[in-house]
């Protein structure tokens, strides 16, 4: 007999590891006969640069990027560059990895019996494929900085790269519920200061409701330091602690944590992510970072200390466009009378006409309530997830509502023909919530938005050959969509696809008259593979432009940060402030609102070496952005500069905003449903704030900015203001005015008076009622708006922007607004002869 084995043998002493020559070696099935060319091409430029620690690989959705990262890890084991490990998001995909490695005849392996180490992964003859929670955890198998002997491993992938690090960031945040007993005490530390941050939030807080949060300030927080720690050490054992309090408990670490309370919950989460406490992962001498071709990878700078040659430099196919077919459709941007119900009837439809299967992502499962409706919904939990995808790949016409999931789910061919993302994406650690909240309207998060958006989209195409209808919904998604600076942190190739998807509905809408059939139409060519549609997509997308590589600044942002956290973690706070200070000293271009987010995480680093010094700059920080944290002596309040701008020119103004007609309505829309009676007090100001821009005024929130005046104060074209004191939680059936209630906004008409002397004014009350109690008295003057008055008021605003958008927005000028604004009657005599007319009886 011939030895084969002994053959195998010599043959190994010249190894094969050239990926494109150790594919054809592969038992691979008949599916692989050979490398795609963008597989290949990325491939290539890997193999030239291995030697470098970090990698970051761009590869569109559905163009083979778990094929690549097999290979790569294949070609390092040869190379005897292993161990070889393979991170995934979650278990779903780690299940679908470990598939396509069988099918390409690549030896992949699981932990054994009693979480032990495959003895194949210490011999490098096989790729360990597993979570990236199985590596990041207090009590990780692999090791934590504090314990000796982690494990070696040579190579890394982190498979969804950008969904990893979100869920890293999750593995070194502690959670409790505000009712459990550790919960109670961590609330107790800082009830003073929370207070002193937002009376208002606070009372939310207090009573429980879900979605109201505060931050709690880091100089008291530093303050508490001890007592914290204390609590922690004596709950070591829990369940919310167990996994993360060994990593909280290390050096620095829990001195620059944040905690953030909310109704529901307190969450304590590190400033950034201090992935240095995993030896494993830092100690690897060659990491690899894979993700769909998005805008900004600056993030993995700052999150996982990625080398910013490899996020400047990425490695992508060399022919871009090898994607597959996506039609994206904004069914209120086509028309904005199509309301909510209508599309959730509108998708309805669609599966019922085509037998397909829907999937809708939900920012959080109460968004996700209003699908319930529909027949044949399957609500989807982080636990069932893939036998959900399983029942869709085996069946048709369901609807799978799947909340807070946007990356880390493959939802391939005919698993999912129509995705619906309804709303926009949000955040649900706390940490995170909060940083969103006070940079609302930085280009930095909205990127981020953006990004979390467009992974979203590509669930449901995952391959060249695979298509989709994504049908995106919800007031917020598509104002944010629509708005003209948001276009430019969606890649070249969403940005298209979604320009398409209104050109073609607009073009359906004025042959038929009909925009709801309209957009039955044109998701009929999609679905039933019309040839032309096919061969248009084909042709259209070959012709995008590359995307812009990353910017410089977004590099040197990320970059500071970390540089700052390694000093802060060293106990060298001074040089942590510094770094900051030079970040934003030498960074141009940057807002307002993010410099004064800058300037906080400098004073907070400060703080711990020079208390005096780190509140000023709270103090300046907070100035240029009220939404930060207020320093415990008070901010200085900062008066409305009133301009000379005409109503009308600073209505267009605002209007420029916007690039499409249904998107400016469905944003209004949005503005409008914050204004009810019984909505939460703080929903309803900054309501009532944004609707001031909306009809040419100025405004802000002095009690909310500054502990000081009204809820809200408008400063409108004359240069006359409304106190505004808003009461919009008051129990409707509520027949009087309370005394207490008077007296508040006779202090806000003191104040005015001192702050704005001479200036004319009209005080507002918003209530229910319009009698006052035997004790109560008003000054002379106080307007009433009950919630008929301000209904009325609302339905005017609403036929103003609805004419608005009537006419093409770039056709608009300034006299056509102010015809529309006097026939409306919202010109400032109008609102003050017409909406502001009672007064309180007794």
């Amino acid at each position: 007999m011939v030895n084969f084995r002994d053959l195998i043998s010599k043959r190994g002493q010249t190894q094969v590891i050239e990926p494109r020559a150790l594919f054809q070696t592969l038992a691979r099935e008949k599916q692989y006969e050979y490398l795609r060319d963008v597989q290949g091409d990325v491939l290539d430029e890997w193999y030239t640069r291995r030697e470098e620690k970090d990698l970051v690989i761009k590869m569109n959705t559905g163009s083979g990027k778990t094929l690549v990262g097999l290979l790569l890890l294949w070609s390092r084991l040869k190379e005897g560059k292993g161990p070889a490990l393979y991170l995934c998001p979650n278990n779903h995909l780690v299940s679908q990895v470990r598939n396509e490695a069988d099918r390409l005849g690549i030896k992949h392996l699981d932990f054994e019996t009693g979480n032990q180490f495959p003895m194949e992964f210490h011999d490098s003859t096989g790729i360990l494929v597993t979570t990236i929670q199985k590596l990041i955890n207090g009590l990780s198998i692999f090791g934590i900085a504090e314990r000796p002997n982690s494990v070696k491993v040579g190579t890394i992938l982190v498979d969804d790269a950008h969904a990893c690090i979100n869920i890293a960031r999750e593995q070194f945040t502690a959670s409790f519920s505000r009712n459990s007993d550790v919960g109670r005490q961590l609330f107790n530390f800082f009830d003073s200061s929370l207070q002193q941050q937002s009376v208002g939030i606070y009372q939310d807080v207090k009573r429980g409701v879900y979605d109201a949060y505060i931050r709690v300030p880091y100089w008291t927080w530093q303050q508490r330091l001890y007592d914290v720690a204390s609590l922690f050490s004596n709950n070591a054992d829990s369940e919310e602690l167990r996994f993360v309090w060994p990593f909280l408990r290390q050096g620095e670490i829990l001195s620059n944590s944040m905690a953030v309370v909310s109704g529901e919950r307190i969450e304590v989460a590190p400033i950034l992510t201090p992935i240095s406490l995993i030896p494993s992962f830092i100690n690897a001498s060659h990491k690899v970072y894979t993700s769909a071709t998005l805008v900004d990878d600056a993030s993995l700078i700052k999150n996982f200390a990625v080398a910013v040659k490899s996020v400047q430099e990425p490695i992508k196919p060399k022919v871009e466009g090898d994607i597959g077919e996506r039609l994206i459709v904004i069914p209120a941007i086509v028309d904005s009378k199509i309301e909510e119900m209508s599309t959730i009837n509108l998708v309805s439809k669609i599966r019922s006409d085509h037998q397909v299967n829907v999937v809708v992502l939900v920012p959080s499962n109460r968004r996700g309530n209003i699908w319930d409706k529909q027949s044949g919904v399957l609500k989807v939990t982080g636990s069932d997830i893939s036998d959900a995808i399983q029942r869709l790949s085996n069946s048709d016409s369901n609807t799978a509502i799947i909340a807070n999931r946007y990356d880390g789910i493959d939802l391939p061919n005919d698993a999912c023909r129509v995705l619906v993302i309804d709303d926009l994406p949000q955040e649900h650690l706390l940490a995170n919530l909060s940083e969103a909240t006070a940079r609302q309207d930085s280009p930095i998060l909205k990127r981020q938005i953006a990004q979390k958006i467009e992974q979203g989209m590509g669930r449901g195409v995952r391959s060249r050959a695979d298509y989709c209808v994504v049908i995106l919904t919800g007031k917020r998604l598509v104002s944010f969509i629509a708005q003209t600076d948001n276009q430019s942190f969606f890649t070249a190739e969403t940005k298209w696809q979604i320009d398409i998807g209104k050109n073609l509905s607009a073009s359906l809408k004025e042959q038929s008259g009909n925009t709801y059939q309209a957009i039955l139409d044109l998701v009929s060519q999609c679905l039933n593979r019309d040839p032309d549609w096919q061969e248009y997509h084909r042709g259209e997308i070959q012709s995008i432009q590359p995307d812009l590589p990353i910017s410089s600044d977004s590099i040197a942002l990320a970059s500071a940060e970390l540089q700052a956290w390694r000093y802060a973690l060293n106990g060298q706070y001074r040089r942590a402030s510094e770094e900051i200070a030079r970040l934003i000293s030498t960074t141009s271009g940057l807002t307002e609102i993010d410099t004064g987010w800058y300037l906080q995480l400098q004073a907070e680093y400060l703080h711990h070496e020079d208390r005096n010094v780190a509140l000023e700059k709270q103090l300046k920080a907070h100035e240029l952005n009220s939404s930060l944290l207020k320093p415990p002596a008070g901010v200085n309040y900062r008066k409305i500069q009133a301009k000379t701008t005409a109503q009308a020119e600073s209505v267009l103004a605002w209007v420029r905003n916007f690039n499409e007609p249904n998107a400016l309505v469905a944003k209004v829309t949005e503005i409008l449903e914050g204004l009810t009676f019984g909505a939460p007090h703080n929903t309803f100001e900054e309501s009532l704030n944004s609707l001031a821009a909306v009809i040419g005024f100025q405004s802000h929130r002095p009690d909310h900015e500054s502990d000081q005046g009204p809820d809200v104060l408008w400063c409108m074209e004359n240069s006359h203001y409304l106190i505004i004191e808003a009461k919009n939680q008051v129990d409707l059936d509520r027949e009087k005015i309370f005394k207490k209630e008077a007296e508040q906004i006779g202090h806000h008409i003191t104040w005015f008076n001192q702050t704005y002397a001479d200036s004319q004014y009209t005080p507002v009350l918003i209530h229910p009622a319009t009698i006052l109690a035997p004790d109560a008295y008003l000054e002379r003057g106080v307007k009433l708006v009950r919630k008929d008055d301000l209904q009325q008021f609302l339905t005017a605003v609403r036929g103003f922007v609805t004419a608005l958008a009537g006419k093409s927005l770039d056709l608009l000028s300034a006299q056509d607004i102010a015809i529309q604004l006097m026939t409306h009657g919202l010109r400032p005599s109008d609102i003050l002869n017409k909406h502001l007319n009672k007064e309180a009886s007794k």
